[in-house]
């Protein structure tokens, strides 16, 4: 157990700063993730890490977002609230509608497929798949993937070069 979770830190840490020294686009957790899921794929009897770890995890990431909120960015949003909520509503109606498609064409369980491909950070749809004891490192593969996806693509389609998180 102790050499999985040396492992583990010492990769992820390093992806995750290697990630923010070339100022890659994600930011340290999507390259800290993908460290830990290709260490867990390619190495044989690696065990996750312990529940405490995940906890402490998930104190630290919501002590880190929520120390960022100011009111500035609220009142942006009250000012936008109409468009916002259409916004909202068209993209969490095509992402269930694409998890669902997802669950029906593959054998995957339809929550699952639907935490998979909803709109959010991938450390927050895990979070949240492990509280409906759903597959979470699926769903944070799937979050991966997509927010990877969306740093290649966007920037080539708004006709500028990715720049740091």
């Amino acid at each position: 157990m102790i050499v999985s979770i040396a492992a583990t830190l010492t990769v992820s840490s390093v992806a995750g700063l290697v990630a923010l020294r070339l100022r890659l686009p994600g930011g340290l957790i999507v390259w800290a993730l993908a460290a830990a899921a290709a260490l867990h794929l390619t190495v044989a009897g690696l065990e996750p890490l312990p529940g405490a770890f995940r906890t402490a995890a998930q104190i630290l990431i919501g002590i880190s977002i929520g120390t960022e909120i100011t009111r500035s960015p609220l009142r942006a949003v009250y000012d936008v609230r109409g468009a916002l909520a259409v916004e909202m509503a068209a993209v969490a109606l095509l992402c269930a509608g694409a998890g669902l498609l997802l669950a029906r064409l593959t054998a995957l369980d339809p929550r699952t497929a639907l935490f998979a491909l909803a709109p959010g950070g991938a450390s927050d749809m895990a979070v949240a798949a492990v509280w409906f004891g759903l597959d979470a490192a699926l769903v944070a593969g799937f979050q991966v993937v997509r927010q990877l996806l969306v740093f290649v693509v966007v920037p080539f389609v708004l006709g500028r070069p990715p720049r740091s998180t």
